[in-house]
């Protein structure tokens, strides 16, 4: 089988990865990749649906695995249905979910799915108004698609009136905080809740704890996700059964029968648990970002395998196995630099999430030898004259394995530890019980 893998980030390394080691796959390609991911794996810069589909046709390839959001709610999986080409994923109309919070919130809430107290506002004086009514804290979301940084949660009502100022105002996301929605800010366990689904079954992945905030002990703005751990305490049939019969199956069923149609891919649940009740606090379409780089290398069933049975709708038919090792991810990213232009300081980059330098040559890389410790490259670009260099906010994911969460932490700390660019910041806390 030969498979080409959507993506150009660490998940996507995660994801070929799986498949370059997975008996039945022969060749796997990865659109577009980057050039830390074309140190192993074949990468093709192919970028629009378009010169994907192309790709796809070219190579003749037996499967596509599609990674990020933003091709999903274009309508990828359509077009290369269209051409009869076996893609996972969703179709545009179910990728939905994603796209629109504010439309997961209302289905939930119509079909009984737990959520916080919500409203969605189009205006940004009655989302003020609002807030200053319910007196509690918030989180404001953008509607639309934002990186995974489209969500603020807020202490008190001034943090709430900035950040509508920031999404609908100042539009920090674009159009995407045209629109927001206001929720009641919910305490208690948090956990990321990944299942493949072929429409009509389900099969829970691992269950990850993820970290969103930009620095320790969760202070700082959120990311796109500063590192994970996998698995979770809670992990069983327990918690499994819990989401699946409260959260997501109802939320498939109840999506397919208002859209006649069938959600089919991979279906993530970020989760506050409160009590015994699972509350939705958002849906995403695609396997998530550091999450991908802990759950996957758990996998013991064939991905290939598993694929096939979401696309032929038989996912019920072989039961998913998982290793029981534990896997931390530690993310590397581009802090406060200084920005040089024309050879002279022009002040400072304050670092990811905000604006961020690039072009920084990365060392170290080779010194990693530990094979317990796996990197995925995530923002890195080739340089004739400094190699390796970066070239986004999140730079690398260093992973260690080990048979106690200790253990891996100790050894994906000891790897980064060894790794080098300007300006490199890492949390110190992933994994930190």
């Amino acid at each position: 089988m030969k498979v080409l893998v959507v993506d150009s980030g660490g998940r996507g390394h995660a994801i070929a990865w799986q498949f370059q080691n997975d008996p039945g796959v022969k060749e796997v390609i990865c659109a577009p990749g980057n050039a830390g991911i074309a140190l192993e794996i074949r990468c093709e810069n192919a970028r629009t649906d378009e010169e994907i589909l192309e790709l796809a046709k070219k190579e003749k390839v037996d499967l596509v695995f599609i990674g990020p959001e933003s091709p999903l709610t274009r309508g990828i999986v359509n077009l290369l249905l269209e051409e009869k080409i076996p893609v996972v994923g969703p179709v545009k109309r179910a990728s939905i979910l994603e796209g629109s919070k504010a439309y997961t919130k209302l289905l939930c809430r119509e079909i009984g799915v737990p959520v916080a107290e919500f409203e969605v506002f189009e205006d940004p004086q009655k989302a003020k108004d609002y807030i200053a009514y319910v007196k509690y804290p918030v989180v404001v979301k953008a509607d639309g698609l934002a990186q995974g940084k489209g969500s603020i949660v807020c202490s008190d009502e001034k943090e709430a009136y900035h950040a509508i100022d920031r999404l609908m105002v100042e539009k920090i996301f674009d159009e995407a905080g045209q629109k927001v929605v206001i929720e009641k800010r919910l305490f208690g366990i948090e956990i990321s809740f990944f299942i493949f689904t072929d429409g009509e079954s389900i099969a829970p992945m691992p269950v990850a704890q993820d970290y969103k905030r930009a620095y320790d002990n969760d202070e700082g703005l959120n990311t796109g996700g500063m590192g994970a751990y996998s698995p979770h305490r809670l992990e069983g049939e327990k918690l499994n059964r819990l989401v699946c019969e409260k959260v997501a199956m109802p939320l498939i069923r109840g999506f397919a029968e208002k859209e006649g149609v069938q959600y089919k891919g991979i279906l993530y649940c970020g989760l506050m648990l409160v009590e015994d009740t699972p509350y939705l606090l958002e849906a995403n379409v695609r396997l998530g970002d550091p999450e991908a780089e802990v759950i996957l290398p758990r996998l013991k069933t064939p991905l290939s395998d598993i694929s096939l049975q979401i696309i032929n709708g038989v996912l019920s038919d072989k039961k998913v196995e998982w290793s029981q090792d534990y896997y931390c991810d530690v993310v590397a990213a581009v802090g406060r630099t200084r920005q040089i232009k024309d050879g002279k300081s022009k002040g400072w980059y304050h670092g990811y999430p905000g604006r961020y330098g690039k072009g920084y040559p990365i060392s170290g890389i080779e010194n990693v030898e530990n094979p317990a410790c796996k990197i995925f490259f995530a923002g890195v670009n080739n340089s004739p004259e400094k190699g390796l260099i970066t070239d986004g906010g999140r730079v690398l994911h260093v992973v260690g394995k080990g048979k106690t969460l200790q253990e891996a932490r100790d050894i994906a700390y000891r790897g980064i530890e060894k790794i080098h660019f300007e300006g490199i910041r890492y949390r110190k806390d992933i994994g930190k019980e």
